[in-house]
């Protein structure tokens, strides 16, 4: 009788965590782990996003469209235009804090960042990059607002870095230009973290799963040739983090584990 009452409550409980899905604007995400794919357009702020980040001090800024969000198995959950729905981001208050490489004018360089944040918003028209990022921005915006996130800490700055703000200044983004020049990427890659911090998401992304107590893994490729629909650089970016279960499933868990609990009573007796 007990074996089959927790077998009953675990099945309970997996059954509907298999089946939930928890929707918000019409962008559907299992719970659990998660992986967004989308592209990504940037340049420098001061330059409207058409010029490349060249000194430290420079603000990096840009904009993207989510083109898929997968579950833990890999299936995709969502994908653009699916419920009539797309999902868009603008970021920016990247700060960079110092550009190095091992010999001097010569890649690789890692270009270090911090601060930062980055808006998701959700439509029901397709967003296309103009080469503005005012311009952008303002056409993201005028969408429903899906999550706002922070960048996270990865690291500190040390005493090699060199960091514009000094020694013991937080780090939320690694960029490493592998090829070309700064004004002209051959090829680059960036890491960083996030947390998110509000908007009607957050409920479900925000569960301090990574580094401390982030919520995400940010991870992008890009270069300065593609198509960058005026902006300095393009490429893509990815989003790795973990999601909780829709609240229906968090009940039916609950009733789960209150089960167990009720049988474990009556043996006890």
């Amino acid at each position: 009788m007990r074996k089959t009452g927790i077998a009953l409550a675990i099945a309970l409980a997996m059954g509907a965590g298999a089946a939930s899905a928890a929707n918000v604007n019409g962008v559907t995400f299992a719970g659990g782990a998660y992986f967004e794919v989308g592209d990504v357009y940037e340049g420098s702020l001061a330059s409207d996003g058409t010029v490349p980040i060249l000194a430290p001090g420079d603000i990096l800024a840009g904009v993207g469209r989510i083109d898929t969000i997968k579950d833990s198995q890999g299936n995709v959950t969502w994908s653009r235009g699916q419920n009539g729905v797309y999902l868009s981001y603008w970021f920016d208050s990247y700060k960079t804090q110092a550009i190095n490489s091992a010999v001097p004018a010569t890649p690789p360089f890692n270009v270090i960042f911090s601060g930062g944040s980055i808006h998701f918003y959700t439509s029901a028209a397709e967003f296309v990059p103009t080469g503005s990022f005012a311009a952008d921005k303002a056409t993201i915006s005028a969408g429903n607002l899906w999550v706002d996130a922070t960048g996270a800490t990865t690291r500190l700055c040390t005493a090699a870095d060199a960091c514009l703000d000094g020694v013991g200044t937080p780090i939320a983004l690694d960029s490493f230009i592998l090829s070309g020049s700064l004004g002209s990427i051959g090829s680059g890659a960036g890491n960083g973290l996030l947390s998110f911090t509000g908007g009607p998401a957050q409920v479900y992304l925000d569960t301090n799963a990574f580094p401390g107590g982030s919520d995400a893994a940010l991870g992008s490729s890009f270069n300065s040739g593609s198509a960058t629909a005026g902006y300095a650089a393009s490429g893509s970016i990815d989003i790795r983090g973990v999601a909780l279960p829709e609240p229906a499933t968090l009940s039916v868990m609950g009733l789960a584990l209150l089960g167990m609990a009720g049988i474990r009573r009556r043996k006890a007796a």
